[in-house]
């Protein structure tokens, strides 16, 4: 059969979930079929937020010939509304889908939407060009791998293509345009596949890593990091797989380095020592490090194929800590076969333990194409029947218990994550709950939860006095103290005028008169405000704030005479940038346990 269309336009689109994300899917598909066959593919990104009749109306003012776009668990069913209602006003458009959220049951998509015409299956740069080349000659379209479509009524199911042997022949996806994206992640990849073989991971099913090459990768950072982009974020499934390479690229972006972020997903027991003596010497605020630690719970993890060395992998992470360098990004997953609610609580402590920067709390989702979605009867699995295929129950776990695990993620988020109480939590989870750091998140959940505050939006400030309330209500021999490091943790993170309603202030009638009394001494400007030099008196108020403490944030002591700080802000930022113990004129030292 051969489907003859002629030379159109080609239009792709992604509609990914923040408009600060770029898709690297559609751009690899662009630069490939250019350098291949010559033909010229225009790239649209929306995002989930966007209203589909916007998105559509806009995509019909390009009138494409060939719509394509990139399809995963959280745009999938927005693609498909827009698409259905796309054939509609131009039927004469052909669409094609491609990306792992229709690669393993293309034949069925293509039954169940008979306004997609093709879908493309895993690996895409070569495939889609093929098919683009078939459609516009005379290529049979049975001899194209790798493609699943309808034709006189019937689908057909093309056998799948061999994956990419050199990575190294798909050209750089971003030339030309890194002036156009220096507000957005980069994301980019070093390698393809994982030498894992995680049984709810889509990488399991590719049988290898393949890597583009040191010089290729050493050339595209080069251009990335000379354009600061806001961020580079490598989408490398175990990014230090090799050592000795993964070395060498972090040199070099050390060596490069000006502004931009750069994002690794590592297996930290992967790590040598020499390693880790390694990245003591990198620069602070340069890398995050994204560490899937999944569960502490050696059945669970034996279940899905995932090696645990729980010594060196706790041993590692707290190196990387101690030096305090580096963003650490630790990920678990509730919802695992062989892991109930006890036993997930356990994992939660040890790894919150480690105190990382951002502890992600996240749920298994059995992924079409995945291994353990083929045992979810095993398990006893009962997840969303669409996407993103969240698990709901298993044998395990209720779905009661999932329900307190996502109230639980979401307190995580607003006062750990966040990095807004970076005082006043570790003094929760420590002194008053004895380091059981998940018992504080459910009990503190639990009263969001009766209070009806999950259903509500929320000013900052108010989540402040929400805790103070709850610590008012259940320890109350604890007020003096938190409330003394809510406002210190509030100054810190928020420029105002005032405290939140609920905490107290120590602050005497004058406070205004001894603020302008800083303001006018030359010599503590020149000491303490000289970047605020130039500015008037009258300026330099606006940008700083003296509170009067009667505990020590240092060490939960209460002091003998009022502690009087000076909070100074960064005028861009609006956060703090430097504290002054206005006794001693000495910069503040926060006992800060996160970086």
């Amino acid at each position: 059969m051969v489907v003859s269309v002629g030379k159109e336009k080609v239009l792709l689109c992604s509609l990914n979930a923040k408009f600060i994300h770029s898709s690297l899917s559609l751009r690899y598909l662009q630069a490939y079929t250019l350098a291949k066959s010559g033909l010229r593919i225009d790239i649209k990104e929306f995002t989930i937020n966007q209203a589909t009749s916007d998105i559509m109306a806009d995509i019909y003012q390009q009138h494409p010939k060939f719509l394509g776009f990139s399809c995963y668990i959280w745009n999938i069913k927005e693609i498909l509304d827009i698409c259905a209602d796309y054939k509609k006003v131009a039927p004469e458009t052909i669409i094609i889908l491609g990306g792992p959220e229709v690669s393993y049951d293309a034949e069925q998509l293509l039954q169940d939407n008979p306004y997609v015409d093709y879908v493309v299956r895993g690996e895409g740069e070569v495939t889609f060009n093929a098919l683009l080349l078939a459609l516009q000659g005379d290529t049979p379209l049975e001899n194209i791998n790798g493609i699943s479509y309808r034709y006189d009524g019937e689908t057909y199911n093309n056998q799948d293509r061999e994956l990419i042997a050199d990575l190294d022949v798909i050209p750089f996806p971003y030339q030309n345009e890194l002036d156009k994206l220096t507000d957005r992640i980069v994301y980019y990849e070093g390698s393809r596949g994982c030498p894992f073989r995680c049984s709810y991971c889509l990488s399991s099913t590719s049988k290898r890593v393949r890597s583009f090459s040191l010089e290729r990768v050493k050339n595209d950072l080069a251009l990335m990091l000379r354009y600061q982009v806001r961020e580079i974020k490598f989408v490398d499934r175990t990014f230090n797989y090799d050592e000795k390479r993964v070395k060498e690229i972090i040199s070099f972006i050390v060596e490069h380095r000006g502004t931009v972020k750069i994002h690794f997903e590592i297996d930290a027991k992967l790590f040598s020592d020499s390693m880790l003596e390694y990245l003591n010497d990198v620069p602070p605020d340069l890398f995050n490090f994204e560490i899937g630690v999944q569960s502490t719970f050696k059945p669970a993890l034996d279940a899905v194929r995932r090696n645990l060395n729980w010594e060196k992998l706790s041993y590692n992470i707290k190196k990387l800590r101690s030096r305090k360098n580096i963003h650490l990004h630790l990920d678990l997953i509730a919802g695992l076969p062989e892991e109930n609610f006890d036993n997930f609580t356990r994992s939660f402590n040890m790894v919150y333990d480690l105190q990382p920067d951002v502890l992600q709390l996240g749920f298994l989702k059995l992924l079409k194409g995945s291994d353990l979605l083929k045992e979810s009867e095993q398990y006893g699995y009962v997840y969303q029947s669409k996407p993103p295929y969240q698990v709901l129950s298993n044998r395990y776990i209720t779905y009661d218990q999932i329900l307190i695990l996502n109230r639980i993620e979401d307190i995580l988020d607003r006062y750990y994550n966040s990095g807004d109480m970076r005082e006043t939590i570790p003094y929760i989870t420590s002194v008053i709950y004895g380091n059981n750091a998940i018992r504080f998140y459910d009990e503190y959940s639990h009263y969001w939860n009766i209070n009806c505050l999950f259903e509500i939006g929320h000013k900052k400030e108010e989540l402040y006095n929400y805790l103070q309330s709850f610590i008012k209500e259940k320890y109350p021999n604890h007020l003096d103290i938190t409330n003394e490091l809510l406002k210190f943790d509030y100054l810190c993170n928020n420029h105002r005028y005032g405290l939140p309603t609920g905490l107290y202030s120590y602050n005497p009638d004058k406070i205004n008169d001894l603020i302008y009394s800083y303001t006018r001494d030359k010599n503590f400007v020149a000491e303490h405000l000289g970047s605020f030099a130039a500015r008037t008196p009258r300026e330099i108020k606006k940008l700083i704030h003296i509170e009067y403490f009667q505990v020590d944030p240092r060490t939960y002591q209460k002091v003998d005479h009022n502690l009087a700080l000076m909070f100074i802000y960064d005028p861009i930022k609006k956060v703090v940038a430097k504290i002054v113990n206005l006794e001693n004129h000495n910069t503040f030292i926060s006992p800060t346990t996160r970086t």
